[in-house]
Formats: C-alpha cells, structure tokens, sequence
C-alpha cells in the first residue's frame, strides 16, 4: 500500500513540474500574457492603430510621453527597453526620429522593426510665404528636404492602418481574425473622416492656409488647400519687418483671416503676423501627441482631426451646400 501512495505521490509532482516547465516556457516565447504580443510605437497615430487593431492581443508601448513631440525624441531607459524586448517595433525612418532608429538597429531582428515610411510617397517641403526671409519653420527628414507628417492625412493614415494590421497578422498569424475584423471597423471610421474633411473643405472662401509650422501639408495637398508656412524663425523671435509686409500682402491676396498655428509649438509668432495684418488666430493640432488630460476625456486621432476640419471650416471661411 505504501509502495502504491509514493508511487501516486510522485506521478502528482512529476505532472506539476510538467506544468510549471510549460508555463516558463510560455511566458518566455511570448513575451508577455499569453495570447499577446508586445509592440513598441514610435509616437501617438502609430500607438492608436497598434491598440484600435490589436486589442487585447496587444500590449502596446508609446515611446513618446503624452503630450510630447515626437520629432528628435531623446529615448529613456523604459523606451529603449521597449525597443529592445518588444515583440513588434513600428516607427517612421529618414531620421524623424534617430535615437530610435539607432535602438531598432540595435536590435538584430530586422524584420520586426517596420518602418512605416517605406511606401509612402514623402512630398517635398512647401516654400515659405513668397518674400518671407528664413526657411520653413517645419520637422522635415532626408536630409532637410521632405515633409514626414503624412498621418494628417486621413487617406494615408488608412494606408498606415492597413500597414499595421499586416504587420500584426505577421508576427502573430493566430490573431488574424481579430486584426481584420478589428481594422476593417477602424478603416470605416477613417474613411467617414475623409469624406467629412472632402465635404466640409470643398467650397471655401479662401484656400491659403497659412500656418506658422508647416505639419499640414499632405493634408493640404488631399483637400485642395495651399500650405503657406510663415517663417522658420525662431518663435520666441520678431519677424522682421519685410517678412511681415510679405506676409500681409500674400494674405490679402488670398483673402487670408485666420494665422494658424501648431498645438505644440508656441504661438508667438502667428499672433504677430496675425496682429499685423488684421488677422485672427487660431490651433490645429498635428496628432503627434495628445496630453494625458485629454486622452483621459476620450481624445483620439479621430476626434482631434475633426475638430481641425471645424477650425479649418472657419478659419478659410467654408460652406456646405
């Protein structure tokens, strides 16, 4: 009998260290949770596509701080962790953002760090207002000569999504069904998006957007509006006074009321042109980070883009039939 309950002892413990080495060995291969993978996103659109599609297949890391610009982003020990270990890195090459790169090269695993610039088709940077001294006050790539702030764009910004999605489906063919159908719902609402930014910029008053940062571009280009960057001056400087009176003759020109500037950049010098040449101010926001307050409140790429097309409405004086 006793032969019998050391025998059934031991079948008990060798089974729980079969359980226990399968479990290690779990947690080792995934990452994580099991049934997730871990992915590392270079700045806020990115980090919204990763969870929007992956769900609660994903553990996703922003590597940009809420509320911070992404562009020349110095990486923390936490980040550069991320990017190590991370089962999945999404980020935007050229230089947008070289500590990143630096850290993805690091890595030794060149097909799970996607950079999400490689089939976009990057447009120049926009010239300055006509007469304005200075360069263009923009975040550009490639050696200084390309605009990396296609997301704006909401048609692009569906192609990234797409992007996205088959990056996840790669590394984790299990979870298709779920990245699919999960895309498929965020691919309606983007599209809704653009066609609300088609309609609601189509007839307008003026199509010169003149902003003090030029993020808006491929935006710009998609709807048939003019980017019209001021300066790249440093906004803690005064224009000088022939840049001003180019400015106000290219705003009268094209009927311009309304300076825009960037959410995270400083204002200053938008209201100065602005003041000048009796014009109003007023914000677009790039989405390149959203504070934690507002992210808090149920911010989102989609619910900041439309409220840029009501200041758009507005600033370029447009109306729907």
């Amino acid at each position: 009998m006793k032969r019998v309950i050391l025998a059934a002892g031991l079948v008990v413990v060798a089974l729980l260290a079969a359980a226990c080495g399968d479990s290690d060995e779990t947690a080792a291969t995934t990452g994580g949770e099991a049934g997730t993978i871990s992915v590392a996103a270079a700045f806020y659109p990115i980090e919204e596509a990763v969870r929007t599609v992956g769900g609660e297949r994903v553990e996703v890391t922003n590597l940009v701080p809420p509320g911070g610009a992404a562009h020349d982003l110095e990486l923390s020990g936490e980040a550069a962790a991320a990017i190590e270990t991370a089962d999945l890195v999404l980020y935007l090459g050229e230089g947008f953002q070289t500590s990143v790169e630096s850290a993805v090269a690091n890595r030794g695993d060149a097909d799970s760090a996607i950079d999400l610039l490689d089939g976009v088709d990057l447009r120049g940077a926009d010239a300055p207002v006509p007469g304005v001294v200075g360069e263009v006050d923009g975040t550009l790539i490639a050696g200084g000569v390309k605009d990396p702030h296609f997301w704006v764009d909401p048609a692009l910004f569906g192609s990234m999504v797409e992007t996205v999605r088959d990056a996840l489906v790669a590394a984790d063919p299990e979870g298709e069904p779920t990245y699919a159908a999960n895309a498929e719902a965020y691919l309606a609402e983007v599209e809704d998006l653009d066609a609300e930014f088609a309609a609601g910029l189509e007839a307008c008053r003026g199509k010169a957007l003149v902003t003090s940062h030029a993020a808006f571009g491929y935006l710009a280009d998609r709807y048939g509006l003019l980017q019209a960057p001021i300066a790249g001056i440093s906004p803690e400087e005064e224009p000088d006074p022939k840049s001003l009176a180019a400015t106000a003759a290219f705003a009268k020109k094209n009927g311009v009321t309304t300076v825009f500037f960037e959410t995270l950049v400083p204002k200053d010098l938008a209201e100065t042109v602005a003041a000048e040449i009796g014009a109003k101010t007023d914000a677009l926001d790039p989405v390149e980070g959203i504070p934690q307050d507002q992210l808090d409140a149920g911010a989102s790429y989609l619910t900041i883009q439309r409220d840029n097309l009501t200041r758009l409405e507005s600033g370029l004086g447009c109306t729907t039939g």
